[in-house]
Parts: C-alpha cells; sequence; structure tokens
C-alpha cells in the first residue's frame, strides 16, 4: 500500500517513470525519524518538515543545493545511516 502511494505521488509531482522506480526503495527504507516526515508530506505537498542531523537540515539541502523534499529527505538519511562518507561528499566542494 505505502508503496504503491509513495509510487503515485511521486509520478503526480514531477518524476517521470524511471525516476520513480528509481527512488522509491530508499523511500520505502528511510530511518524511522524520517518516516513521519515522508507520510506528513506524501498526504500534503506544501508539508515540509525540518531535520538537522550532523549540522546538515532538510530545509538547507532544498534551498542551498537545490533538492526537492524526497532528494532532501534521502540526503538527510544517508548522514544518519552513513554519516562519515556522506559528510565527506557534502563537504567536499566547500572550502
Amino acid at each position: 500500500m505505502m508503496e504503491e502511494l509513495i509510487h503515485k505521488t511521486l509520478l503526480e509531482r514531477g518524476y517521470d517513470e524511471k525516476a520513480a522506480r528509481m527512488v522509491l526503495p530508499d523511500l520505502l527504507g528511510l530511518s524511522e525519524p524520517l518516516k513521519s516526515l515522508l507520510k506528513a508530506w506524501l498526504e500534503n505537498e506544501k508539508q515540509h518538515s525540518d531535520y538537522t542531523v550532523a549540522g546538515f537540515s532538510v530545509s538547507e539541502m532544498q534551498k542551498e543545493r537545490g533538492m526537492n523534499y524526497p532528494a532532501a529527505l534521502l540526503t538527510i538519511d544517508w548522514l544518519i545511516k552513513d554519516p562519515e562518507n556522506a559528510k565527506r561528499s557534502l563537504t567536499k566542494g566547500i572550502r
């Protein structure tokens, strides 16, 4: 059920079929603190709750890095699951 909802919502909000299928498993596997944020966004496109990990936030990913909400959630999820590699990659271009 959740898989269908996420897929349908992604398509309705601008993802093409290939992109929606590609991010679907990652969105289904979000860390626990982010699942409720995704659920709220699925119910209301304007719902963009913020969450911060290791000095990086969902809102920063959107504003400063041009990510859409699902991409920002996935980036924060990466920081939760693999903080060393994620931080290194995110700060690589920052001097």
